[in-house]
């Protein structure tokens, strides 16, 4: 069987806190992990930070959407804490800390635009920006809910890949995808397990597909003999041994 990419959900997320300098550090340090699956919003003052939730409220100690704060207010916050006290003193990174760390660790990047909720004006261009300065169109790919902003971001930047990400069954599935100009598909697990017959259709339209989040070793070895070309789990640590065990 074909080694899937195996990418670390927000970091090492189940031991770390979610999103953290110390999450994307032990994932390297810890485990074979091709790569991380991260999060951008955007700033008051328009800087793309890494951070899932539209708020701040769940995972730092202050509260608020992310884009009513400036970046410096949001670097004053602790991102640690409310995993455990160990952890205190973690803060922000922003998009340009996260890709210069990839490049000096030599991982891959799943950006997830955080763009459905709130449409951040312009967070394409920004996402553009910041990756082709670098030139890491080659190591850096990025997905979204609104699928509206993938097709922008296809069009503005063919060279980087785009995928779309979904959660629940979708009517003629292939038809959907003939207005899409996406290069993957980013699924949860379970609509695979349920409707296996998408895995030929989306690799037939030679769309890669990644799947999340895959945190049991059954659902892993399940997603890896289905075909799965990457797979997105909090656990990259398991995840890294199931695949040794399986693949050539």
């Amino acid at each position: 069987m074909k080694r899937p990419l195996i990418l670390a959900h927000r970091g090492f997320s189940e031991q770390y806190p979610e999103n953290s300098p110390l999450a994307f550090q032990m994932t390297v340090d810890r485990t074979e992990a091709d790569g991380f699956e991260s999060d951008v919003h955007m700033t008051r003052d328009g800087v793309p930070v890494i951070i899932h939730d539209d708020t701040v409220d769940r995972t730092t100690n202050g509260t608020g959407f992310v884009r009513d704060h400036t970046y410096q207010e949001l670097l004053e916050l602790d991102i640690g804490v409310w995993k455990s006290p160990a952890f205190a003193g973690q803060h922000i990174w922003t998009l340009d800390q996260l890709l210069d760390f990839c490049r000096e660790t030599d991982r891959l990047l799943n950006l997830e635009l955080k763009n459905d909720f709130f449409f951040y004006e312009g967070l394409e261009q920004r996402v553009i920006d910041a990756v082709t300065s670098r030139q890491m169109q080659e190591q850096v790919f990025v997905s979204s809910f609104n699928h509206l902003s993938m097709q922008r971001f296809k069009t503005l930047c063919p060279e980087i890949r785009t995928g779309l990400l979904y959660d629940k069954p979708l009517l003629h599935m292939d038809r959907y995808l003939d207005g899409s100009n996406a290069d993957c598909i980013h699924p949860r697990y379970r609509l695979l397990q349920n409707l296996p017959e998408l895995t030929d259709l989306f690799h037939e339209r030679g769309m890669e597909i990644h799947t999340w989040t895959v945190n049991e070793e059954a659902d892993m070895r399940d997603m890896i003999a289905r075909g799965a070309d990457g797979i997105i789990t909090n656990r990259p640590d398991r995840l890294c041994r199931v695949a040794e065990g399986l693949c050539c």
